[in-house]
């Protein structure tokens, strides 16, 4: 029983990645019942795949080459400072994403396309001391996310909120089942990215 929580932890860890976080709250957004559902399919593809690329797929083609350079130690990044440079580059990334996203009229998109950029920048700021899960920073802000769709979108979100916070649990079950975080690094980290997506999508 043991070894199958385990294993159950490190499968909801890699499909619930915090790089995977800002394409799952993108597809959560287009199916939110709200305006944003009706814009035409040719452009939510495009913004798809510009998402997937810009946020997931080319920061985590950047891996072997942090390997290669001994930039990092694994690919579990276990040494919260050796976590800096990918981050960085991982903010770069998202924010590279977010300009060329400016030309698609949809600000609440490309808000929280922002908002998930500073999380990264953060995180950056707080591993040079605190090894805060980045898990749960990326599940903690595509909460927010669906607590700002109800204000911002009018949307209904029991359904995605429900999600969301399943989401959630099982992540930090994950990460502390794994003993890669202590509980405050968990709590801290899932509370930190509600903050500030959910802030940024309510007031800016």
């Amino acid at each position: 029983m043991t070894k199958i929580s385990e294993y159950f932890a490190k499968f909801i860890s890699v499909i619930f990645h915090p790089l995977l976080m800002p394409t799952i709250g993108l597809l959560f957004i287009f199916n939110s019942g709200s305006y944003i559902s009706y814009i035409p399919f040719e452009a939510k593809r495009v913004i798809f795949y510009l998402f997937l690329s810009g946020t997931f797929i080319i920061p985590i083609s950047f891996i072997p080459i942090f390997l290669y350079f001994n930039i990092i130690e694994n690919v579990k990044i276990n040494i919260h400072s050796h976590r800096l440079v990918p981050l960085l580059i991982t903010g770069f990334l998202y924010f590279t994403t977010y300009y060329i996203l400016r030309k698609y009229p949809i600000p609440f998109i490309n808000l929280f396309l922002l908002a998930s950029c500073i999380c990264v920048l953060i995180n950056a700021c707080i591993t040079t001391w605190l090894k805060i899960s980045s898990h749960l920073i990326g599940v903690g802000g595509l909460t927010g996310l669906v607590l700002s769709m109800s204000f911002r979108l009018n949307a209904d979100i029991s359904s995605l909120l429900v999600f969301a916070l399943l989401i959630s649990g099982l992540t930090a079950f994950a990460r502390l089942r794994l003993n890669t975080h202590s509980p405050l690094e968990v709590y801290g980290g899932f509370f930190l990215g509600l903050a500030i997506v959910c802030g940024m999508m309510l007031f800016f």
